[in-house]
């Protein structure tokens, strides 16, 4: 059984998980213009591929050391499967709707973390866990808003949170066996051979000359592309360090939702959208939902017998 972390471990992690969450806005923002370049299977594939290439030269140029320090296993490649489709889907939101929606949908695997631990772990729910996942999966359905119709495109971007919690959980458990480094490259590395295997099967590989061409011409294109890079390295090495810190993923969940709130300003500040009420009252309950799930009972401490 895993031991109680401390008070000073657990802040560590939980600010660390709020600055992963500003990365994966950022991620969101920057992917969400690619968007506007290319078809969907090459932007996820660039969304590995180009992390994977700087990763990779930063530790070997100038830190001269080997990306990947442990074997590649079963776990890496379940991580970088569950990854990709969380992905894919959150994309193909992002292509059909807003940054904010998109983020509020990812943000749903925290919701789903603890039943696939029950499932997998047989760790118990606790009573706690199920009050707060109702209330969030209340504010997830007026975000859907089911009786204005059915919406296909909200329904896929609902199972990017699906396999983000499963990604999540193998990530939690990945991140206690080898280095923030080597996890993170292994993954990105991975998730552009399975991405690769997309393109070969959909024929998009033609799209790479269509993205060459754009990065020859276009300097914001460059500049999205780097972006990109940079906050998708930052969101996966910060949020494994953060697992790595915490014995229940799950825990930090409600702290990741403050990609919300970063999501919500960046869409103001770029696009000029703002949210419907239905929006902002899903996401007060998902919050609440979380800050319920994320409150740290003391343990109890049995009285002694002299």
């Amino acid at each position: 059984m895993n031991s109680r972390i401390s008070n000073r471990e657990f802040i560590i992690s939980v600010i660390t998980a709020i600055l992963a969450a500003f990365c994966m806005s950022l991620t969101g923002l920057f992917g969400k213009e690619l968007t506007t370049f290319s078809s969907l299977s090459l932007i996820v594939f660039i969304r590995f591929f180009a992390p994977f290439l700087l990763l990779t030269w930063i530790c070997l140029v100038v830190f001269d050391q080997n990306p990947v320090t442990h074997r590649i296993d079963k776990i890496d490649g379940a991580r970088a499967l569950f990854t990709c489709l969380a992905q894919y889907c959150l994309f193909y939101y992002l292509s059909k709707g807003s940054l904010l929606v998109a983020a509020l949908l990812f943000s749903t695997s925290g919701l789903f973390l603890p039943f696939i631990t029950w499932i997998v772990k047989k760790d118990p729910i606790k009573k706690k866990t199920l009050v707060a996942s109702i209330i969030s999966f209340i504010g997830v359905a007026f975000i859907l808003k089911p009786t204005a119709g059915f919406d296909s495109y909200m329904i896929v971007g609902l199972l990017s949170g699906f396999f983000g919690a499963c990604s999540q959980f193998v990530m939690h458990h990945s991140s206690k066996k080898q280095n923030t480094i080597s996890s993170t490259t292994k993954m990105f590395g991975l998730s552009s051979l399975y991405m690769l295997v997309i393109l070969l099967i959909g024929r998009d590989l033609g799209e790479l000359t269509k993205v060459a061409v754009s990065i020859s011409s276009s300097v914001s294109f460059v500049i999205v592309i780097i972006g990109f890079s940079l906050s998708t390295i930052s969101n996966q090495s910060l949020r494994t360090k953060a697992y790595r810190r915490v014995n229940r993923p799950a825990s930090l969940s409600p702290y990741l939702y403050t990609s919300l709130i970063f999501s919500g300003i960046l869409d103001w500040l770029v696009y000029n959208t703002l949210p419907a009420w239905n929006t902002y009252a899903g996401s007060l309950l998902i919050v609440i939902g979380g800050i319920i799930q994320a409150i740290r009972t003391q343990p109890q401490i049995k009285a002694s017998h002299s």
